[in-house]
Formats: C-alpha cells, structure tokens, sequence
C-alpha cells in the first residue's frame, strides 16, 4: 500500500481574536511569530508560530459566508487542519483520487481532502518549510 501522509508539520487553529491568540501561545509557549498573512480566498487572516519541523497557524476569520467563518460559526475556536508533509504531491493526489477520494489540487504544491473522507478532519498535503 502507498504510503501517503508523512509527518504532520502544520495545525491549524481558528480563533476569534488573532491578537489575543498570538499574545496566548507566546506567553504560555514561548513561541514566535515568523510570518502573518491574510487569504482574500479563504476569508482569515493569520500569523504563522513555528514549532520543531512545521508549525502551527492561528487563524481569524475575516468573511463570515467563506469557510474559516463558517467554520468558526459552526464549531466553535479550535483545530481546523492539519497538514502532512508528502514529497510527491501530484501522486498522492493521484492515488486517493483513484481511491475515489474528493481532493482539492487546484494548486501545484499543496492539495487539500475534503474532510468528508477523513472523518471531519480536513487533512493538507504539502512540501515542509524552512523558517530561516
């Protein structure tokens, strides 16, 4: 059997004060703040706190009708995604296609299962990054 998922290098928190989240994890953590960013796509802005070999993100909605708010809406502030490190995402996507799985790969380097075939999880694959 192909083994898709590598380590796990990313966990995405929704929240609904990013600021107040960001002052939490440092405090309580002692973690940094290596980027921030905003997806006009998704409809959250977020800040990126590395740990060991990935990360976690913290997450705030910015548009209540995308799925970041809709899932805050939903569910409530908590753990969105989690992304696995996979070298060859083209034939991961490829594999849990062809095992009938909905795979969002609208991009080159990172892909997306629909949590609709994990359990309610939503699952990323995606290349590991550097925090230089």
């Amino acid at each position: 059997m192909k083994k898709v998922l590598g380590d796990a290098i990313e966990i995405s928190v929704v929240v609904k004060d990013l600021e107040a989240a960001i002052t939490r994890y440092t405090e309580l953590f002692g973690l940094a703040v290596h980027t921030r960013g905003e997806s006009k796509e998704f409809g959250f802005k977020n800040a990126i706190l590395p740990i060991g070999a990935g990360h976690i993100e913290l997450m705030e909605p910015t548009d209540p009708n995308k799925p970041v708010g809709k899932f805050l809406a939903k569910k409530g502030e908590g753990v969105y995604l989690i992304g696995f490190e996979t070298e060859d995402i083209p034939g991961s996507v490829k594999h849990l296609k062809d095992k009938g799985a909905r795979v969002d790969d609208r991009r080159p380097d990172i892909a997306w299962i629909h949590p609709g075939e994990t359990n309610g999880l939503f699952v990323e694959l995606r290349k590991r990054e550097q925090y230089h």
